[in-house]
């Protein structure tokens, strides 16, 4: 059972330190929004019924599978469990596809992000 309280002041400093760790990365370079915008604290919710990790080793699976539902809009889809062995293996092999493509197609790396956005216009 998830503490509420206890959580949201464990993550409270997480939402202010987020959007400066992006801004001074130059994340948002290539984003129309101001400086002011970009630092606005995070907006922290809790989700009900999230899945949740049986020990303290497989949080950021459970992290990376979340966000992979919600960018695709699937949350009502995620299962409540995952076989962990399995993402770990399926994650590797995307960030060595995605490795090997960035060294073959030598792109910089840096600011993959923005640079992507240059090159589109």
């Amino acid at each position: 059972m998830v503490k509420k309280p206890v959580v949201l002041e464990a993550v409270q400093a997480f939402s202010v330190m987020i959007p400066h760790l992006l801004y001074n990365t130059r994340f948002f370079d290539c984003k129309n929004i101001t400086e002011q915008e970009a630092l606005k604290p995070l907006v922290v919710k809790l989700v009900p019924k999230l899945p949740q990790q049986k020990n303290d080793g497989d949080c950021e699976i459970y992290v990376i599978k979340y966000v992979e539902y919600f960018i695709n809009k699937m949350l009502k889809e995620m299962p409540k469990a995952f076989n962990i062995a399995q993402v770990r293996k399926y994650l590797a092999t995307q960030l060595y596809v995605y490795a090997k493509k960035k060294q073959v197609e030598n792109y910089n790396t840096d600011n993959d992000w923005c640079q992507r956005m240059f090159d589109k216009t």
